[in-house]
């Protein structure tokens, strides 16, 4: 992770500023030596959109028999280093401890998971070049340690993009979970990002 490339897209994240955040990565990233990195660029996860909030809504009604849930997480595994399978996990609460990036502890009080309730994850599909490229590429030069770290920040930024999408979706369809604060970020990452509908 270079936090001083997330610092310069994290304030447009927070802002939900998804386009203007990828757009940053993407200009960035162009500016280096072409890699298997740069397949990131104009490709979207917004088109999984539908099919994650609906496999959100199925993991929502289940875990609401067991409590009233007041807000959702949503991480993305670990993706730079869990090159097999990108996806999404998701966690449910009975309180909505808010965001505040200097305390987030009550993100790890869950109350129901999907991989717990469900048996499932939702898979992130379309970007298998990049899983390969992030496994196998030799880090010999610095452009491609730029490249691979630029390529992180997108893919980060795309993914909050998806959540974002997912959740607006949810609003649209009618879905029991739309108007549940929801946030979510990276397995290890920091930085947590906010949508409510």
């Amino acid at each position: 992770m270079n936090f001083g490339f997330a610092e310069q897209i994290n304030p447009d994240l927070e802002k939900l500023d998804f386009e203007k955040a990828i757009s940053i990565g993407e200009t960035e990233l162009k500016k280096l030596p072409t890699t298997d990195f740069h397949s990131i660029i104009g490709k979207t996860l917004r088109v999984q959109a539908e099919s994650l909030a609906a496999w959100v809504d199925n993991f929502y009604k289940i875990a609401s028999k067991k409590l009233d849930i007041k807000s959702l997480y949503f991480e993305m595994n670990e993706f730079d280093i869990n090159t097999d399978t990108w996806y999404i996990d998701t966690f449910a609460y009975s309180q909505n401890g808010g965001l505040d990036l200097e305390d987030m502890d009550w993100l790890g009080d869950f109350e129901a998971d999907s991989q717990s309730e469900t048996e499932t994850v939702f898979q992130i599909e379309g970007l298998e070049k990049l899983q390969t490229a992030f496994e196998s590429i030799e880090l010999d030069t610095d452009y491609l340690q730029d490249s691979r770290d630029w390529c992180e920040q997108i893919i980060i930024a795309k993914f909050m993009e998806l959540m974002r999408t997912a959740h607006l979706t949810a609003k649209q369809k009618g879905y029991s979970w739309a108007t549940t604060p929801i946030y979510f970020t990276e397995h290890s990452y920091d930085f947590v990002v906010k949508s409510e509908n």
